[in-house]
C-alpha cells in the first residue's frame, strides 16, 4: 500500500514538473533567467501626464475623466531605460471600459520623432503583462512611454466609446520566469476585441511572437500525463486506454471552457454598448458611423431610382467599400475594385466613389468615366482639382456622349 502511494506521489511530481517545463517552453522563457526579475522600474499612474483628453492625479493614480475632441485619450511619461534590460511590461487600470481599445506608445532615443504603438489586451480588474522582448521597435534607450485609448476600431462608435477610468500602476521588469509566464497568461486569457477569427480563436487573435499556442500546450500536457501514467503507474491495456481517453476529454473540455470564457468577454463588451439602447436605435450604433451616414445620403439621393438599377461602389479601402455595400442594402450594389477590369458595364448604371480620389487621380478610372456625368455633387468629371470635402461622389455611367 505504501509503495503504491509513493508511486502516485512520484507520478504527481513528474506531472507537475512536466507541466511547468511546458509552460516555460510555451512562454519562450530563457532557461538561464532567474525566477523573479532582478531589476524593475515602477511608476505610479499619477506620474503620467495627459496629452489628449482630460486627466488629473488622485493619490497615486491618474483619473482620466474625458476624451479629446476626436474621442481618444493619451497619457505619457518621460523615462530613461534600456529596452534590453526591461522587456516585460506590467500595467494596471481601474474601471477600464470594455468599449475602449488600449495601446502602448513609446519613443526611443534613436528615433525620438517616431511614435511606436503596440496593441494591448483589455486590462481587466488586475495587473496584466506583455512581453516586449521580440517587438522590433523595442530597442535602444526608451525615452518615453504612455498609453493611448480609443473606441474599439470597427466595432464601437467613437462618440460612445469613452467612459472615465483610472491608470493605477505601471512597471517595467527585466526578463524572468515569473514575468514570461505572466505575459503568457495575459496573452492566453486577456480579452481581445471581436474579429473574423473570434468564432474559433483561443485568446489573442493575432500572432504573438513570444507565446506559443494554448492548443499545443494542452495537447502536449495531455500526452505527458498519459506517458507518465503508463511509465510510473504501470497502466496497461484497458486501463491505459481509459487514461488516454480521459486526458483527451479533459484537454478538450479545458480548451472549450477557455473558448467560452473568451466569447463571454466579447459578449460583455457588446452588452456594454447595446444593453441600455432601445432596439430600434441599435442599428445606428456601428463602429463606422461615417459610412452609415454616407449610405443614408446615397439612399436619399437615389430614392427615385428603380429598385433594379445597378450601383457600383469604389473606395480607397476594401473595408470601407464592403461596409458601404452592407449599409446600402437592399439596393442592387456590386464592388468596382479596378477600372481596368470593368468591362461591359450597363449603360446608365451609377458609380459611387466613397472616401477616394480615384475618380480623377487614376488614369484608367478617368478613361472609364470619360463620357459619364457626375450627378452628386452636381457637375461633370473634367475639373481642375479634387474637392476634398466630398466623401461621396456619384456618376451616371455612359458608354458614349
Amino acid at each position: 500500500m505504501r509503495r503504491a502511494a509513493w508511486r502516485y506521489l512520484v507520478c504527481a511530481i513528474a506531472l507537475l514538473a512536466s507541466w511547468w517545463l511546458l509552460l516555460l517552453w510555451a512562454a519562450d522563457a530563457q532557461w538561464s533567467a532567474p525566477f523573479s526579475p532582478q531589476a524593475r522600474q515602477d511608476f505610479n499612474g499619477s506620474a503620467f501626464q495627459e496629452v489628449f483628453g482630460h486627466a488629473e492625479a488622485r493619490d497615486d493614480q491618474l483619473a482620466v475623466q474625458a476624451a479629446s475632441a476626436d474621442y481618444s485619450s493619451l497619457q505619457t511619461l518621460s523615462v530613461n531605460v534600456e529596452a534590453a534590460d526591461f522587456a516585460i511590461l506590467r500595467y494596471h487600470f481601474v474601471d477600464f471600459p470594455r468599449t475602449l481599445e488600449l495601446s502602448l506608445v513609446f519613443r526611443t532615443a534613436v528615433a525620438p520623432d517616431d511614435v511606436q504603438t503596440i496593441s494591448l489586451p483589455w486590462p481587466g480588474a488586475g495587473a496584466a503583462a506583455f512581453d516586449l522582448s521580440q517587438v522590433p521597435a523595442w530597442h535602444g534607450t526608451i525615452i518615453e512611454i504612455g498609453f493611448a485609448e480609443f473606441a474599439t476600431a470597427q466595432l464601437v462608435p467613437p462618440e460612445r466609446g469613452f467612459a472615465p477610468f483610472e491608470l493605477g500602476h505601471v512597471a517595467l521588469w527585466s526578463k524572468s520566469w515569473r514575468g514570461d509566464v505572466a505575459a503568457l497568461v495575459t496573452d492566453w486569457f486577456g480579452a481581445w476585441p471581436w474579429s473574423q477569427r473570434s468564432v474559433h480563436a483561443l485568446g489573442r487573435e493575432g500572432d504573438a511572437p513570444h507565446a506559443r499556442s494554448a492548443i499545443v500546450f494542452v495537447a502536449l500536457a495531455a500526452v505527458a500525463s498519459v506517458g507518465w501514467s503508463i511509465l510510473l503507474l504501470g497502466l496497461r491495456g484497458r486501463a491505459a486506454t481509459i487514461a488516454a481517453l480521459a486526458c483527451a476529454a479533459g484537454a478538450w473540455i479545458l480548451l472549450d471552457v477557455r473558448w467560452q470564457v473568451g466569447l463571454g468577454e466579447r459578449l460583455m463588451a457588446t452588452r456594454a454598448l447595446y444593453a441600455d439602447v432601445p432596439w430600434e436605435q441599435r442599428k445606428a450604433l456601428v463602429g463606422d458611423s461615417a459610412t452609415l451616414h454616407a449610405a443614408d445620403e446615397i439612399k436619399t439621393l437615389l430614392r427615385e431610382e428603380p429598385g433594379w438599377g445597378r450601383i457600383l461602389v469604389n473606395s480607397s479601402s476594401g473595408y470601407s467599400l464592403l461596409r458601404l455595400m452592407w449599409h446600402l442594402q437592399p439596393l442592387n450594389t456590386a464592388a468596382l475594385w479596378r477600372a481596368d477590369t470593368a468591362t461591359h458595364l450597363p449603360d446608365g448604371c451609377l458609380i459611387v466613389f466613397y472616401a477616394t480620389d480615384a475618380w480623377y487621380s487614376d488614369p484608367s478610372m478617368r478613361r472609364l468615366l470619360a463620357h459619364s456625368k457626375r450627378v452628386w455633387p452636381q457637375g461633370v468629371l473634367m475639373k481642375s482639382g479634387f474637392e476634398g470635402d466630398d466623401e461621396v461622389i456619384v456618376f451616371r455611367y455612359r458608354h458614349a456622349p
